[in-house]
């Protein structure tokens, strides 16, 4: 599929800027209240200026006081949706900063007992050894 049919894909309204985007040439089509603003392209990322269409003024961007409060309402529960996101986060960090903190214990731990083993191994090859000269000194007297 193109970047053609991406676009056909979208219901476009009158009021909404199609263009394509100066880096990949991603189609892309944004709300008129973006004209003018910077964003990032869907595509490849690139923060590119959204343009102006002609004849459009910025004034013509202003929003009525109802349409104002909505938009602050939304940002509002949008804010407290990210906060309490964040909190959560926050908790399952500090949940999983414990579980490293256990499982470094216990890989302290496990540590200690293998150099205790390898001691121990250590010793026994040791004392093999010496069994096996003491056999073949005595074997040697014969």
């Amino acid at each position: 599929m193109d970047d053609k049919d991406d676009v056909q894909d979208v219901e476009i309204m009158p009021t909404d800027i199609v263009f394509d985007c100066p880096n990949c040439n991603h189609n892309l089509v944004v709300d008129y209240r973006a004209a003018g603003l910077q964003v990032p392209c869907s595509q490849c990322g690139t923060i590119i200026q959204v343009p102006i269409p002609d004849g459009m003024l910025l004034e013509d961007l202003d929003c009525d006081p109802g349409e104002l409060l909505q938009q602050l309402l939304q940002t509002r529960r949008m804010l407290v949706k990210a906060e309490n996101a964040a909190q959560q986060l926050g908790e399952k960090i500090a949940e999983m900063t414990q579980q490293v903190a256990e499982y470094r214990k216990a890989l302290q731990s496990v540590k200690a007992r293998m150099e205790t083993l390898q001691e121990a191994a250590d010793l026994a090859n040791a004392t093999r050894q010496d069994i096996t000269t003491l056999i073949e000194a005595a074997i040697t007297v014969k």
